[in-house]
């Protein structure tokens, strides 16, 4: 799994999302939205359909479901849905 820091490394949309995470969505915080990050992404990985993909193609599906449940009330609302 990547750390938020890393993805925000790739640029284009996972830069966006994790500046709207960290600094909307947990005030700046880092450790706080990287708990958060890592904790919806277990999650996803840990469902029946992601039993069926390679361990590869799971971790990189996870990160991209977690962004999209993430991303939206971190910039709509400045919330996070483990801090609610």
């Amino acid at each position: 799994m990547k750390s938020l820091a890393d993805l925000h490394k790739r640029g284009g949309d996972w830069e966006r999302f994790v500046e709207t995470f960290v600094t909307k969505g947990h005030h700046g915080r880092w450790a706080h939205a990287e708990d958060h990050w890592e904790r919806t992404v277990v999650e996803f990985l840990n469902t029946e359909e992601m039993e069926r993909l390679s361990a590869r193609r799971a971790t990189e599906e996870a990160q991209r479901l977690a962004m999209a449940n993430l991303w939206y009330p971190a910039k709509r609302w400045g919330t996070c849905s483990w801090c609610s």
